[in-house]
């Protein structure tokens, strides 16, 4: 047995087209994602991601609300991303659509990529958030990538260089801030997302920008 099967043991495979899964997911609500014919079951939230998401998003949400710019979506909403060799399906926990992909934005899917995605790492996800999403979104165009694992403590932040054909690492500020590059003035700092007491997400605003609330 490779380190690769101990550490993700095999799971039930289970296929099928991409109309079938479209029209299967939507009847049974089904937790899953799609990659190229595999279906991909989720597991619930934890309660660690259930909260890091009902931070995260409100936040990211009241932001663009703010500034005209754009839709906020996740986490149980589809984005659709055609790559070289195949086609995937992908949930992430959040995702920003700024106003010049609006029109890709259909009422169940969004057909190509986010701006920016936000996956929250739970012990299940954890080699499809930093290995497989990580190279379908480089590859599939999403600008922006956060990583957020409760686990770990970390953040891991993602951005589009003009100088380079993927990703690159951006770190955190000398204040330990990780501040977005594709939305202006957002940022979040490891101690709010990962305090055993969190604040709610009118708090956190009020760090980030009190004209917000004004």
């Amino acid at each position: 047995m490779s380190t690769t099967d101990t550490l993700y043991p095999p799971r039930p495979s289970l296929r099928m087209s991409e109309e079938e899964f479209h029209r299967w997911a939507l009847a049974t609500e089904t937790r899953a994602e799609w990659v190229d014919g595999e279906v991909i079951l989720k597991m619930s939230d934890n309660e660690d991601q259930d909260e890091i998401v009902a931070l995260i998003r409100p936040v990211i949400e009241h932001i663009v609300r703010h500034g005209g710019l754009g839709k906020v979506r996740g986490p149980n909403f589809t984005t659709r991303l055609t790559l070289e060799n195949k086609t995937v399906r992908r949930d992430p926990d959040v995702m920003f659509i700024a106003t010049a992909g609006l029109p890709r934005l259909a009422r169940t899917v969004l057909e190509g990529p986010p701006d920016l995605a936000v996956e929250i790492v739970s012990p299940d996800s954890d080699f499809r958030d930093y290995h497989q999403k990580y190279l379908e979104y480089e590859e599939g165009g999403v600008r922006e990538y956060w990583i957020v694992n409760p686990m770990s403590r970390t953040i891991n932040l993602f951005v589009r260089d003009a100088k380079t054909p993927g990703f690159v690492r951006r770190e955190a500020g000398e204040d330990g801030r990780f501040r977005s590059s594709v939305i202006d003035g957002l940022w979040f700092h490891p101690d709010d997302l990962f305090a055993a007491e969190r604040p709610d997400a009118v708090t956190l605003l009020k760090r980030i920008d009190p004209a917000l609330l004004a």
